[in-house]
């Protein structure tokens, strides 16, 4: 057994010897931290910045016209406008192509895009980093913080570069109220410069304060109050070697005064479960598309219409297939999710479309007839209605079905949000048929990207014509009025059907298909509609990268966390790639620290989705960035075979980390029972079901009843402590050496100990000084704190209450 002598995790920590403070008082006879002026900026000469009242900056990107690099029209695109290169166009003014931006201090990411598809960094501005596709991100530097030399720090030195302390109550990364009450505080030092930092309070509070490692070679010093503290006044005490400081300004503990947002509490409660639909359950023959496949037939195998023509399972036949569900199976099989354990369900789009997957929308104000009513009903409701006249809109009867299951699905528990894919739509779409058809005589003539009227030619999403984009502005996001209209008049249609004001028979929310794609500007006004109609609703934005900039209450309130999934993979999944916890627990907890904590508990945490390979298949090939080299079509070093033994363990675990970290974890439809495959199409295979076996591979398709119950478990586990939903998180270790993790969460009710081992080996620990009164909660074994055991590829959970 290892003895580990862990700092005490109590909020408070009386210092005695280091100062004596009485209420109303703080520490006499500790000097202040000298004033020390940082520079504002650190700008390239391309761009001309200029300090604002409002703490942000005026940014005017420059880009001197040259022969080498002509182009009809130039953009800045960067991490502050989510790298869209329509956010942001640039004028040519004098010669040159100019742009105006307000962006907020830190260290921002940029680049030029030359007619929308050519990147390039900022030939005059040598500070860049590798942006990780083999070119470079240039950067910007903003703010007193963000231009200090983070290697100019010497630990225990007695003396600490005060430009580098930073604290600001108005900032949400700096104070701000957790979902249980408790308040956070964290300050902000050059990372290494400073021993020991304490926050004191004017009524008697003193209280120890953690580093993490920041960003940007920062340290981020950080302490969780008890609620009831609002109101005080409090500054802080920094040590290093043998001087103490004191940080001269006085702050009040009003977190109510910031510029924040509030998300759904229910979305903090949630467990989400994806669903592709036609893949999950086909519970009425009589809606079947012609022809479809057998259920369980052998997925590599081809059905007697396929394969003609010269094609092969990938060219194309495999993209075009139907399997038949729809949403009376997903009715009836809402007693299978109840008894998994999830609460919120995200649907992939149920649009009428004619694919499988449905992201080429034919029109959004009615449900796929294949998943309702069958064939012909969508033909009888539309060819009634005006697109431009939401009076004309009827309701078909997949429409009603649809809402029935709604119904149903709230009276059983469960939360529902659609996909939203506002961006692009099919070319059986009415307004591009009529645009086809009549040119700019359409009245849809301005909704798309034409790029040539004769002949006739559009831009389609990806590249793909099949996917017509809608045109786009600066200033609203969407270009065309009317198309803005029609699309805040579907949102109106599924979040109150009856229009009466009451959403309660209406879905919960939106999840949103590229987003980043649509200029900001729309997504600001359609936000302000869908809280309108329902201030409880939930909208989560397809974001892949990190996403400050829409999680600011502007816009989203979270985003499909594939920043949790990435650490995650690369610690268990890994292999010769591995990253140590101590990596996971830093980058996670940067993440923490970069959005509100609002957001941060709502975020979906998922581990994969149906844009990428099966999280057991993504283990069984390790050491791939995210979401790459991981199409067995593209690539023939994928292993597309069922996965072995230990990667099904390692995927469990995985999954009892999404279900005892911060956030909402989000399971896709099938990885539960086992279900493995790379990425599209082998991901989206048919959800296997017990009463449907034996399958005609049954040696490869049967539910793996140990899976699912591993799954049920640690659902369980999440909707049975409060404090895994809204609690607090402290890092209580990182073994690098032995690939060990745990931390605690906890809040006003309980305590949760999660500790986790991604090694081959068992470990034994000592846990001192986290005190008696844990009970186990999970896992192998009955041995509580301070002397327990970790099985290998194994998580463990004790509880007490406060």
């Amino acid at each position: 057994m290892q003895t580990l002598i862990l700092q005490a995790l109590a909020s408070s920590l009386i210092l005695g010897s280091l100062l004596t403070t009485g209420c109303g008082e703080f520490p006499p006879n500790v000097p202040a931290l000298p004033a020390v002026q940082g520079d504002p900026f650190r700008a390239p000469s391309s761009i001309a910045v200029q300090p604002l009242d409002n703490g942000r900056f005026s940014c005017t990107f420059q880009l001197e016209r040259d022969p080498t690099r002509e182009a009809d029209a130039f953009a800045v695109a960067g991490d502050f406008n989510g790298w869209n290169p329509g956010a942001d166009p640039m004028t040519l003014v004098d010669g040159r192509w100019e742009a105006t931006i307000e962006l907020a201090e830190g260290v921002r990411y940029y680049k030029f895009v030359a007619d929308g598809n050519r990147w390039m960094p900022d030939p005059a501005n040598t500070d860049r980093v590798p942006d990780g596709h083999g070119g470079d991100n240039t950067i910007l530097r903003l703010g007193s913080k963000a231009c200090l030399d983070p290697n100019s720090a010497r630990p225990d030195d007695g003396r600490i570069a005060t430009a580098g302390v930073r604290h600001d109550p108005m900032d949400f990364q700096h104070l701000q109220v957790l979902p249980d009450g408790s308040i956070q505080v964290v300050l902000e030092t050059l990372r290494n410069d400073v021993g020991r930092v304490t926050l004191v309070g004017s009524d008697g509070l003193e209280s120890a304060m953690q580093v993490d490692w920041g960003e940007d070679g920062f340290d981020a010093w950080n302490t969780t109050l008890d609620a009831g503290r609002t109101g005080i006044e409090y500054t802080f005490i920094l040590q290093d070697g043998n001087s103490r400081f004191r940080d001269p300004e006085t702050y009040t503990m009003a977190p109510s005064q910031q510029d924040t947002f509030s998300t759904p509490d229910w979305a903090k409660e949630a467990t989400w479960y994806q669903i592709m639909v036609e893949r999950f359950r086909d519970g009425e023959p009589g809606n079947n598309p012609d022809p479809m496949r057998p259920w369980t037939g052998e997925w590599y195998a081809p059905s007697p219409w396929e394969g003609q023509d010269g094609q092969s399972f990938y060219k194309y036949f495999v993209f075009d297939r139907h399997y038949g569900g729809d949403l009376q199976g997903l009715r009836q099989q809402l007693p299978y999710l109840k008894d998994l354990g999830v609460n919120a369900l995200y649907l992939n789009p149920v649009f009428q479309a004619d694919t499988h997957h449905k992201y080429n929308a034919t029109d959004f104000r009615h449900i796929d007839e294949t998943y309702g009513a069958g064939k012909g009903d969508y033909e009888r409701t539309a060819s009634q209605e005006d697109l431009l006249d939401p009076s004309t809109w009827i309701w078909s009867e997949s429409d009603l079905i649809f809402l029935d299951f709604l119904k149903e699905a709230k009276a059983q528990g469960f939360r529902v949000i659609i996909d939203g894919v506002f961006n692009h739509v099919g070319k059986a779409h009415p307004a591009f048929l009529d645009v086809q058809e009549r040119g700019v005589e359409s009245p849809y003539a301005d909704w798309f990207a034409i790029t040539s009227w004769e002949p006739f030619d559009w831009e389609g999403w990806a590249g793909f014509k099949d996917l017509p984009v809608f045109r786009k502005s600066a200033e609203h996001g969407l270009a065309a009025k009317t198309v803005r209209d029609h699309i805040f008049n579907v949102t109106r249609r599924w979040m109150d059907p009856d229009g009466d004001g009451d959403p309660s028979d209406g879905i919960d929310g939106w999840r949103l298909d590229v987003p980043n794609e649509v200029p900001f500007p729309f997504w600001v006004e359609w936000r302000e509609l869908v809280k309108s109609i329902n201030p409880d609703a939930y909208i989560t934005g397809e974001i892949w990268n990190r996403a400050e900039e829409w999680l600011d209450g502007r816009t989203f309130d979270a985003v499909m966390n594939y920043q949790f999934a990435e650490p995650a993979l690369a610690w268990i999944g890994n292999k010769d790639q591995r990253i140590p916890p101590s990596e996971v627990d830093r980058q996670l907890t940067n993440l923490r620290n970069a959005y509100p904590a609002e957001a941060t508990f709502v975020l979906q945490n998922l581990a994969d989705s149906h844009d990428t390979d099966r999280l057991v298949s993504k283990i069984f090939n390790p050491d791939r960035p995210y979401d790459s080299q991981n199409r067995e079509q593209d690539d023939p070093t994928y292993v597309g075979d069922k996965p072995d033994e230990a990667s099904y363990r390692k995927a469990r675990l995985i999954a009892f980390l999404q279900m005892t970290y911060v956030g909402a974890p989000m399971v896709y439809y099938g990885d539960e029972v086992g279900m493995w495959g790379s990425d599209d199409p082998n991901n989206r295979k048919p959800m296997l079901w017990k009463d449907l076996e034996p399958y005609e591979d049954a040696e490869q398709n049967h539910v793996m009843d140990d899976h699912l119950q591993y799954y049920k478990q640690v659902i369980a586990l999440r909707n049975a402590h409060s404090a895994l939903r809204n609690g607090a998180i402290n890092t209580v270790l990182t073994d690098d050496d032995r690939n060990l993790w745990v931390f605690i969460r906890e809040n006003g009710e309980e305590q949760v100990l999660v500790a986790i081992n991604a090694s081959d080996e068992d470990a034994g620990l000592e846990l001192v000084d986290l005190g008696e009164g844990w009970s186990p909660a999970f896992g192998e074994g009955s041995d509580n704190p301070p002397n327990v055991s970790l099985p290998a590829w194994s998580g463990r959970a004790w509880t007490r209450s406060r």
